[in-house]
């Protein structure tokens, strides 16, 4: 496959300013960060979220990301559980409250929907009966449980003109922004490869693929492009896996297998990106990062904050290179970053609506994650290397 050099790769860059920000879609395309807000919306926007307490809730403050946004006022909630719909009104201030969903899709004047709960087994049900009846969604990730489903969540959003975007909120992390934007600069010249882990704790293996995976796999298709093929090894207690090993994950968000796992991705322009995942191994949360080597340097990111990068194309503790923060005093600033990048993606999600684009963090694109995740399990078992997007698109572990 042929190779780019760097002026090639900027002169085919499209560069899109976004307040601090400078965000790049490289050839191939690369989703753009969501960016930070640099215009009102166009109109106001009636808001309403749903939840599911005992089912995964209202995940990570999808409720809230609805509210302190300018243009979007939040109506109503709706959760089938009696106490869980009274704390979320005590927590939002809303009175418009439902144990149905449906009902409250049919009684209110709703233009943007959030689908809270983790337990991604309920998306399919909640994310086609939004975009048949012409919502605009934001939901709570993994997307699906497998391609299959994320495939019909897909076409019904499309069917419906229906914008569809999924809370992973590296992508609004002015951050991850600042190291996009060096990358395109050339700062760590020529991408080579990216290593990413899980937080290797009691999920790890398959589970750790499917929660904290998802963050990482996401990030590799923002740097590198989306992946052309896998190639993947799963093992539990030292055997290979098999398709009767799949079970369900701690939270229904589909069949996983493995307390270890190995797979590799092959990405445009000679890139190969790795997750690694192990089963309780000390240190959890330190674990979970993700490595970007370039020709010239190194980008590492722990969190949506916690970004550094090395000049120099390797780390060697014998010389006198230093890791350096990437960072902006306006992210510095920010006191609820979580939170805060899940509200911009609201915002990026209905500029994507007034502008009839796609939203950054994209039902489409997040499905390549999908793509990857159970991929890794289809090539195991076939023993090969597989071309993504995969043929069977149902999961190889059964449902």
């Amino acid at each position: 496959m042929q190779t780019i050099d760097r002026r090639t790769f900027l002169e085919k860059s499209q560069i899109v300013l976004a307040g601090s920000a400078t965000l790049a879609a490289v050839t191939p395309p690369v989703a753009l960060a969501a960016p930070t807000i640099v215009r009102p919306l166009k109109k106001a926007y009636r808001a309403a979220a749903i939840g599911s307490t005992g089912h995964g809730g209202f995940g990570h403050q999808m409720d809230r990301a609805l509210q302190g946004v300018p243009g979007i006022e939040l109506i109503a909630v709706a959760d089938d559980d009696p106490a869980g719909l009274k704390a979320a009104a005590k927590r939002t201030g809303v009175t418009q409250l439902y144990s149905d969903f449906r009902k409250m899709l049919a009684n209110e004047k709703i233009d943007l929907v959030s689908i809270g709960p983790r337990h991604s087994q309920l998306h399919e049900e909640l994310v086609v009966t939004c975009a048949n009846q012409g919502k605009h969604i934001y939901c709570e990730k993994p997307l699906a449980t497998d391609l299959a489903s994320a495939d019909r969540m897909i076409e019904a959003c499309d069917s419906n003109g229906v914008k569809l975007a999924v809370a992973v909120s590296n992508r609004a992390s002015l951050a991850i922004a600042k190291a996009v934007k060096m990358f395109t600069e050339g700062r760590i010249g020529k991408l080579l490869r990216i290593r990413a882990n899980g937080k290797d704790d009691r999920r790890g293996g398959g589970e750790d693929l499917m929660v904290l995976g998802y963050h990482m796999l996401d990030l590799m298709c923002l740097f590198a492009g989306n992946p052309q093929w896998v190639f993947a090894h799963v093992q539990d207690d030292a055997e290979d896996i098999t398709s009767s090993d799949g079970h369900p994950a701690s939270e229904p968000i589909g069949p996983v297998a493995g307390d270890c796992l190995a797979a590799m991705f092959g990405f445009p322009n000679q890139v190969h990106g790795y997750l690694e995942s192990h089963r309780q191994l000390q240190g959890g949360s330190d674990r979970f990062c993700i490595e970007i080597y370039g020709s010239e340097g190194i980008i590492v990111a722990r969190s949506i904050s916690d970004v550094m990068w090395l000049e120099g194309p390797v780390f060697n503790p014998a010389k006198q290179h230093q890791w350096q923060p990437i960072t902006t005093p306006e992210w510095d600033a920010i006191a609820h970053k979580d939170l805060w990048c899940r509200r911009q993606q609201v915002i990026d999600l209905l500029q994507a609506v007034e502008e009839d684009r796609e939203p950054s963090a994209s039902g489409r694109q997040l499905r390549w994650v999908q793509e990857m995740i159970q991929g890794t399990y289809a090539s195991h078992l076939a023993k090969a290397r597989l071309p993504l997007p995969l043929k069977q698109r149902e999961h190889p572990l059964g449902s």
